[in-house]
């Protein structure tokens, strides 16, 4: 069995706001993640449960639950956009 790996990136959105991702994977598994950053997010919850739907999923689960949010969230600074492609950059440096 792999041991998790935990991987960051910390992102600055052009003309935005700061965006950081703390990740770790196992089996090509979310087993834990946390976005965080200077943005705002309403409803104030929204990151959390994202958060909460992205855990246990695989990268491909994972961009289409981000997807699903677009109707759920409303974010401020940066982009659902942002998320997926920084948990895609994530995930193609550790596979």
């Amino acid at each position: 069995m792999n041991n998790p790996i935990k991987k960051s990136i910390t992102y600055r959105v052009p003309g935005g706001k700061t965006l950081k991702i703390d990740v770790e994977i196992k089996d090509n598994t979310i087993i834990d993640i946390i976005i965080s950053g200077d943005f705002f997010a309403y409803p104030e919850e929204g990151i959390e449960l994202l958060e909460n739907d992205l855990k246990g999923k695989t990268i491909n689960e994972a961009i289409r639950i981000i997807d699903d949010y677009r109707d759920k969230i409303k974010l401020l600074g940066i982009s659902l956009e942002n998320i997926k492609n920084i948990l895609i950059k994530i995930f193609h440096g550790v596979s």
